[in-house]
């Protein structure tokens, strides 16, 4: 039974982003920035580690987290890194953006110095404390597991809600586009037949007054 809540969880985990890389140190206007992305839906918690790796001296890390919604919500700003964790639930459907700058101090100048960044990006049950849960709550190992099970399901539920209203929204949007092209359609046909009658009306009374016909 433990295996296959395991193996449960592993199928419906939730996202999770952890990656490595290293920032070249720049003047404090122009420090080198980088900025990690990971699109999540609303009400969602999340939680953010990053850590600094010893290297040269004079350089220090600014990390701030914002996402891209029309109110662009801020979730934490540190301004030098060493070792630190943000925990936040997301206040709209959008991408969280995790942005570094690598400043220089006072009287050192741009050589190419580096600072190597390890950073994660934790959602949903992967984001949950549950070794504190489980200490807090007293909970059995299964219990855990279930515990995790189920807010994974509920991860997925809720992503799965959005992606219905989502697919809601656009199925609107073409079925108002589609009626507006056809609104377009009958009224360019409309027109055309108008002016091909009219312009036989013309060439007839014309042709009348000419005496042509």
């Amino acid at each position: 039974m433990r295996a296959l809540a395991v193996l449960i969880l592993a199928l419906l985990s939730a996202v999770c982003l952890a990656i490595e890389f290293d920032l070249e140190a720049g003047a404090e206007v122009l420090g080198k920035r980088r900025c990690l992305s990971q699109w999540l839906p609303k009400n969602t918690h999340v939680k953010v580690t990053a850590k600094v790796l010893p290297g040269y001296p004079g350089q220090k890390i600014h990390m701030e987290i914002h996402d891209d919604s029309p109110s662009m919500n801020q979730y934490g700003v540190r301004k030098q890194v060493d070792d630190v964790t943000f925990r936040f639930d997301t206040q709209a459907h959008a991408n969280v953006i995790a942005c570094f700058q690598n400043m220089l101090d006072n009287g050192y100048t741009a050589d190419g110095r580096s600072l190597t960044i390890q950073f994660k990006m934790d959602s949903g049950a992967m984001a949950e404390d549950f070794a504190r849960l489980q200490q807090d709550e007293k909970l059995k190992p299964m219990e855990i597991e279930l515990r995790r099970v189920a807010m994974s399901l509920d991860d997925i539920q809720d992503e799965l809600q959005y992606l219905k209203q989502r697919e809601g929204s656009l199925r609107d949007a073409n079925e108002l586009m589609n009626s507006r092209v056809r609104t377009f359609g009958i009224v360019s046909i409309s027109v055309l037949i108008a002016v091909a009658a009219y312009q036989v009306l013309y060439l007839r009374r014309f042709f009348h007054q000419k005496k042509l016909i």
